[in-house]
C-alpha cells in the first residue's frame, strides 16, 4: 500500500489538512500533533511529491546559479557558500556555466526560467548583452542576485561583490613596498570589476609617486592563456618592468609560465601578484602572492539576500554587499 497523506491522516485520526500543514512547516499546529505526524511520516517512509508540492505552494524549491567557469575553484567556493544556505531551507541547486559566452548565458537563464526556479544567482559573462532578459526575471517573480561582477547597471537586483578598487590598490602597493618601481598590469576583460582593479592599480602608483606608462597596461583576460600572451607582450617593453599585477590568479599563473619559458626567475627578476586566491596557489612551483576575499561568504550572503527577497517581508530596497579583500603574501613577491 502506497504511503500518502491520506493514509497518514487516517492512521493518526487527524485531517489531511493537518498533515499538510506539518509537512509545510506551518506554525498553527501544536507541538504534540506535529511530533506525532512527523513520527508517522518517518515510520512509513513518506516522501512528498515534489511536483504536486510545487504546484500547491507555487514554489519549486530550486535555485539556479550561473557562473562563467566550472573549472575555476573561485566559483566552486561561491557555490559551496550558496549551498550551505540553500540546503537547510530544503532548496536544491541547478548549476550552469556560461563559459564567458553571453549567448550561452542567455540560453542557461532561459532554461532555468522554464524550469521555474525560484531564484537565480548570476556571475555575468563578459560583455553580456542580456540586460533585457535579467530585467524580465523580476516581473516573472524570479529572484535575482548578481555576484562577483557588477555589470548591468540598469538591472534592479541585490548584489554581492568584492571591493575591486581595493584589490588593485593592495596588490600594487605591495609590489611597491617590495621594491618594484616599473609595475605593469595585465588587465581583465572590458567589464566593471576588472576596470575597478585597474583603477586601484593606477591609484596606488599615484599615491606612491610612481609615474605609470601606457605600455605597462596590457589587455589580457581572466584565463591562463590570456596572462601568458600579455606577459609575452610586456617582455618586449624596454626598460623591462620589474613587477606585474594580473587581474586574477589564472592570468598571473600564465604570466609566470611566460617568464619561466624565457628563462627568467620569479621573484628575483620579476615579481608577480594575482587576485582571487585560487585553490592550490600556494603549491605552485613558486607560490603565488594574491589578494583574497571570502568566496564562501560571497555565496552565503548571496543566498541570504535571495531568501530575504523571496520571503513574505521582502525589503523595499535592493541591497549591495561588499566583501573586503586582504593581501596574501607568498614567494612570488619576496625580496
Amino acid at each position: 500500500m502506497a504511503t500518502t497523506m491520506k493514509r497518514i491522516a487516517s492512521e493518526l485520526g487527524v485531517s489531511i489538512t493537518t498533515v499538510s500543514k506539518v509537512l509545510n512547516n506551518r506554525e498553527d499546529i501544536g507541538h504534540a500533533t506535529r511530533a506525532r505526524v512527523l513520527a508517522k511520516v518517518a515510520e512509513l517512509g513518506y516522501q512528498p511529491n515534489a511536483v504536486a508540492r510545487s504546484l500547491t505552494l507555487r514554489r519549486t524549491h530550486t535555485l539556479g546559479i550561473v557562473i562563467p567557469d566550472l573549472m575555476h575553484s573561485f566559483f566552486v567556493e561561491i557555490v559551496a557558500g550558496l549551498e550551505s544556505v540553500a540546503r537547510p531551507r530544503g532548496f536544491g541547486l541547478l548549476l550552469c556555466s556560461s563559459n564567458e559566452d553571453p549567448a550561452k548565458e542567455r540560453d542557461e537563464i532561459e532554461m532555468l526560467r522554464q524550469r521555474q526556479v525560484d531564484g537565480i544567482v548570476l556571475a555575468s559573462a563578459n560583455a553580456s548583452g542580456n540586460s533585457d532578459l535579467l530585467q524580465r526575471l523580476g516581473a516573472l517573480g524570479v529572484g535575482l542576485v548578481m555576484i562577483d561582477r557588477d555589470d548591468h547597471p540598469g538591472v534592479r537586483c541585490d548584489r554581492v561583490i568584492a571591493d575591486d578598487h581595493e584589490v588593485g590598490r593592495l596588490a600594487t602597493s605591495h609590489l611597491i613596498d617590495q621594491g618594484c618601481r616599473a609595475i605593469a598590469h595585465i588587465a581583465g576583460p572590458n567589464i566593471v570589476h576588472a576596470k575597478r582593479r585597474a583603477e586601484g592599480y593606477r591609484a596606488a602608483l599615484k599615491a606612491h609617486g610612481v609615474r605609470g606608462r601606457a605600455e605597462w597596461i596590457v589587455r589580457g583576460g581572466f584565463k591562463e592563456a590570456d596572462g601568458y600572451r600579455a606577459m609575452t607582450k610586456l617582455l618586449a617593453v624596454a626598460p623591462r618592468v620589474d613587477g606585474v599585477f594580473a587581474a586574477n590568479d589564472p592570468a598571473a599563473i600564465g604570466a609566470m609560465k611566460a617568464l619561466w619559458d624565457r628563462g627568467l626567475r620569479v621573484p628575483q627578476d620579476l615579481k608577480v601578484v594575482g587576485a582571487g586566491h585560487i585553490a592550490m596557489g600556494d603549491l605552485l612551483r613558486v607560490p603565488l602572492t594574491t589578494v583574497s576575499w571570502s568566496r564562501e561568504e560571497e555565496g552565503r550572503r548571496a543566498g541570504e539576500l535571495l531568501f530575504d527577497r523571496l520571503g513574505p517581508d521582502a525589503p523595499d530596497k535592493f541591497r549591495r554587499v561588499i566583501i573586503p579583500p586582504e593581501l596574501v603574501a607568498r614567494e612570488s613577491t619576496a625580496r
